[in-house]
């Protein structure tokens, strides 16, 4: 039997000491509740680039440059940005504004995106393109779980519907994903600090098609055939 090209790593540790190109493989970040959201919501509506910013003091350079600046702290949307991490405020902003730039800071996962070389990123609202995708590389994966101080829960269970789908065959049970997410405790807590639309939305799987990919420090959409 032929051994897996395909594993998930918990954590950020290891793949920052190691050199990515070291490894012939994707790497696939996965931080579902809500980085990896936000990004594949604002790609999937119209924004052409986010950058990931891991310290602050950059973000307001970007401002400058029309970058819209988007980020939180715990949850929490920090203070002069022009929006939290927070796919339905996005959309919202959207709506009134023709934004095409971001630049995005959040706990978990953009000091990590803007020390990497490159990087599918992965939600809940893109799992099937994302499969898809990987399919057609061909190549083996590293699907990378972020998780938060609440847990792994929505993470682990977007990775394991993908490797289960890629390595096994498996149908992808969009059910118990959503229950994954919308009741695990990174979801009671975004609840109880007000963002109970941001888990109803992320809740839905597969709503875009949007593959972001990092390369050079910006994500942008991914339109390999």
């Amino acid at each position: 039997m032929a051994d897996s090209k395909f594993r998930i790593t918990i954590g950020s540790d290891n793949i920052l000491r190691r050199k990515v190109t070291d490894i012939e493989e994707i790497l696939v970040v996965i931080d579902v509740l809500r980085a990896s959201s936000t990004i594949v919501t604002a790609l999937a509506n119209g924004v052409k680039e986010v950058i990931p910013i891991d310290r602050e003091e950059m973000v307001f350079e970007l401002r400058k440059e029309g970058y819209i600046l988007a980020g939180e702290d715990k949850g929490v949307k920090l203070p002069n940005f022009d929006l939290g991490n927070s796919p339905v405020e996005l959309l919202g902003y959207i709506e009134q504004s023709n934004i095409e730039k971001i630049a995005l800071k959040t706990t978990n996962s953009t000091e990590l995106l803007a020390k990497i070389e490159s990087a599918l990123i992965c939600s809940s609202l893109n799992l099937t393109a994302i499969k898809h995708r990987l399919e057609e590389k061909g190549k083996s994966a590293n699907l990378l779980v972020l998780g938060s101080t609440h847990g792994i829960t929505e993470d682990i269970a977007v990775a394991m519907a993908l490797y289960s789908s890629l390595n096994d065959g498996l149908e992808i049970n969009k059910a118990y994903l959503k229950e994954c997410i919308s009741r695990c405790n990174t979801a009671k807590h975004l609840i109880e600090i007000g963002y109970k639309k941001d888990v109803e939305f992320v809740s839905q799987i597969d709503k875009y098609d949007a593959i972001p990919i990092l390369k050079g420090g910006v994500i942008c959409i991914d339109e390999e055939i």
